[in-house]
């Protein structure tokens, strides 16, 4: 890992986060599920690493995100927990997790005693309302999740850009203002319009987030296998590519494939030698043993047991 300053930064806390609204230093997030890429956002100086339930597509390679359950979400949030130094961590609750404000306190109750998250993400609409205010109550950090949710992807069958009408555009408005008055710290806005997504930036005065939602928010979110490019089945159009790990972590198994085919791996650097005489013993003792032919013949310079 390099030794960049950013790691000797402060610990995040969503007060932290919620004073950058409007702030000159963009808030910025990526997703993460495991230890060595939570080390590198954190070493990056990422402020948020997201735990998010794309973890069920782009890590477990399932058709949708709709099946990962508060048992995955614990053990992977557990090992971006131990690699997240000072980036909050922020862990999603799964589809069905919270149908009402007591399960949801008790499904973001493990997320945070078992698997360490510094806060919960939740998605839905204004009817959420009284599950995130009964979740800050009990003292859990929430940020919220409007326009492209889990809710609709399972409704309609399909991920597609939110508020493009007006009566969609006004009820996102809607479910950004309630979420926020509930009491979550900041909003993620994921697919919809930009100008849309100023509006709401400039309405709440929590910090926004965006995913697919344009240039005008508070901050800016990423899934790490879509910008890495870890992840080829679908690249939303919303997503750059900020390196190619993918093509470079393929060349690197085929150098090893072909390393080893040539017999050039392993080499004398990268092997221990034996002692000839710990050989020599060892033979010594076998031979002596009833029932080892096998060995009589073997040399400790090349030691091989006989069929």
């Amino acid at each position: 890992m390099s030794q960049n300053p950013v790691a000797r930064r402060k610990r995040v806390t969503p007060n932290a986060i919620r004073g950058r609204k409007n702030g000159a230093d963009p808030i910025t997030l990526v997703s993460a599920y495991d230890y060595p890429f939570a080390r590198c956002a954190d070493e990056a100086g990422i402020d948020i690493i997201f735990v998010s339930d794309a973890l069920a597509s782009v890590g477990l390679g399932r058709n949708d995100t709709l099946s990962v359950t508060i048992d995955e979400m614990i053990h992977h949030t557990k090992a971006v927990k131990a690699g997240s130094g000072n980036s909050l961590v922020l862990a999603t609750l799964p589809y069905l997790s919270y149908p009402n404000p007591r399960e949801a306190i008790a499904s973001a109750s493990r997320l945070v005693k078992e698997g360490g998250a510094n806060a919960i993400e939740i998605e839905g609409c204004a009817d959420l309302a009284p599950t995130i205010n009964a979740l800050v109550d009990s003292g859990i950090a929430v940020v919220a999740h409007v326009g492209l949710t889990k809710k609709v992807a399972a409704r309609t069958g399909s991920y597609r850009t939110m508020g493009m009408d007006a009566q969609s555009a006004l009820e996102t408005v809607e479910d950004a203002m309630a979420l926020a008055d509930a009491g979550a710290f900041a909003v993620i806005l994921e697919c919809i319009p930009d100008r849309l997504a100023q509006l709401i930036t400039q309405l709440l005065g929590v910090p926004t987030i965006g995913i697919g939602a344009g240039p005008y928010c508070d901050g800016q979110g990423l899934v790490s296998q879509d910008m890495l490019g870890l992840f080829d089945k679908f690249v939303p159009k919303f997503v750059q590519q900020f390196a190619h790990l993918g093509h470079a972590a393929i060349e690197g198994y085929a150098r090893f494939r072909d390393s080893v085919g040539q017999r050039q791996f392993p080499a004398p650097q990268h092997t221990v030698q034996a002692d000839d005489r710990v050989l020599a013993d060892m033979l010594q003792y076998l031979r002596s043993l009833d029932g080892n032919a096998s060995f009589s013949h073997a040399q400790p310079g090349g030691f091989t047991a006989a069929a």
